[in-house]
């Protein structure tokens, strides 16, 4: 019909009466429709749905666990990405659910001089005797 007329609006008109129905399609349905008519020669048009490629196969796993392992640094989920040439989002899911790793969890190293040592020593000297007196301690304490 668009081809007859070259008119959207007969179209929409045209579809109501043909198919006795309310609402005709929307003016970007029918010109998408168009477009790929135009492109493929057919109605049809490029198929829509069905499954997307899968990225977390099994050989995708194994690279960013090699690649997390092989690594002495910790990177960022963005530069194992980029060297995986997978997208950010894809890293992330493999690394928390199928290696269940914390990708976003805060690290904090602080390098032990021999005081920190002497002190964390008798810190924990003292808690044993502590708890040894007082054995309730333990309830009181939450984490």
């Amino acid at each position: 019909m668009f081809l007859q007329t070259n008119s959207i609006v007969t179209v929409q008109r045209r579809f109501k009466n043909q198919y006795k129905c309310k609402e005709a399609p929307a003016r970007n349905t029918v010109k998408t429709l168009m477009e790929q008519f135009h492109a493929t020669g057919n109605m049809a048009g490029k198929k829509r749905g069905g499954s997307k490629p899968r990225v977390r196969m099994p050989d995708t796993v194994g690279t960013i666990h090699a690649s997390v392992a092989s690594s002495p640094a910790r990177k960022s989920v963005r530069q194992l990405a980029s060297e995986n040439e997978v997208s950010p989002s894809t890293a992330w899911r493999i690394l928390r659910t199928d290696l269940r790793m914390h990708p976003y969890k805060i690290h904090v190293f602080q390098s032990l001089i021999t005081v920190c040592r002497e002190k964390r020593a008798r810190f924990a000297e003292e808690f044993s005797d502590h708890l040894w007196q007082n054995p309730h301690t333990l309830k009181h304490i939450w984490f």
